[in-house]
């Protein structure tokens, strides 16, 4: 009896030293997440990787001095990386009206180009189609990736601290400036502003840029960012203004705001969708177009 008793102590201490030992449960998985930088190192492993994701993208920018006023950004994304399918869904909105865009990315077909990207591409009622190296395609809506610029903008953030917000890790951070011109080429951050692919030297002068995250209590899981480039899109744009001013005495203009965001609603296993067959066959191909006519010739 004695030994029984003795076995089943011992019994009882191996499993509490390995439930200590090994951090199980819901319990100890959240008290390992302490600090503002563990919980950053928990969403980017949570990120790296992943295949695919569905995400809603928020963009807000408003100018004085620059002829374009406000003009706001907002839709859905779905992304997976293979075979390559995305859709870019928004509504852009001026200060004189709105306008729907859809676009369209898949793999190349292979009677058409299979190591090149069909791009379909919905503006102002009309459905057009191109094809384009898949470098080329990747950039043009680079903005809209939101797991990959969350990424991008986790590994650039410092000076971290954390707050609680029901049950969600909401880090407040920075992008330091000796860092801005990578993130922004990583990211395509300016491509809505129409100030996207400039050399470093217009990066001059930047200050840090403000970011924040809100990451699952619990896991660390990513779930959304915001990140204010107002200030920093406003001395970009001057210092090439300056430089194309023959008189070097350019007015300048005024960003009042200039506010990316998106939410993850899902990080992987998202299922390719399929583009529709009354937009492939209404779509105009202008480089068919241009080669029939030249062959005509």
């Amino acid at each position: 009896m004695k030994k029984q008793r003795k076995s089943r102590g011992l019994g009882m201490t191996f499993i509490i030293v390995c439930l200590v030992l090994s951090g199980c449960g819901a319990g100890t998985q959240e008290a390992a997440l302490g600090s503002a930088e563990e919980y950053v190192q928990a969403a980017k492993t949570a990120l790296a990787g992943q295949d695919s994701f569905t995400a809603n993208f928020d963009a807000t920018i408003a100018m004085n001095n620059a002829g374009r006023g406000s003009m706001t950004t907002r839709g859905t994304v779905t992304f997976v990386k293979e075979p390559l399918y995305m859709k870019v869904d928004t509504d852009m909105g001026f200060d004189n009206g709105s306008q729907r865009y859809i676009l369209y990315l898949q793999k190349g077909e292979e009677e058409k180009n299979e190591d090149g990207v069909n791009q379909y591409m919905n503006y102002d009622g009309q459905w057009t189609e191109m094809t384009l190296q898949k470098t080329d395609a990747m950039n043009s809506v680079q903005i809209y990736n939101t797991a990959e610029n969350m990424e991008t903008l986790l590994a650039a953030a410092e000076n971290c601290t954390m707050q609680e917000n029901g049950g969600k890790a909401v880090i407040s951070a920075d992008i330091p400036a000796e860092k801005l011109y990578d993130v922004e080429a990583a990211g395509r951050f300016f491509q809505i502003a129409g100030m996207s692919s400039l050399s470093e030297v217009y990066f001059k002068g930047t200050g840090d840029v403000p970011v924040t995250f809100v990451l699952d209590k619990k896991t660390g899981a990513p779930i959304s960012y915001e990140i204010d480039l107002a200030q920093a899109l406003e001395k970009v744009t001057n210092n090439v203004l300056s430089e194309l001013s023959s008189d070097n005495e350019s007015s300048g203009i005024t960003v009042q705001t200039y506010r990316i965001s998106s939410e993850l609603t899902q990080l992987g296993n998202v299922k390719a969708g399929e583009i529709p067959d009354e937009v492939k066959s209404s779509a105009i191909n202008y480089e068919r177009e241009i080669s029939m006519l030249e062959s005509d010739e």
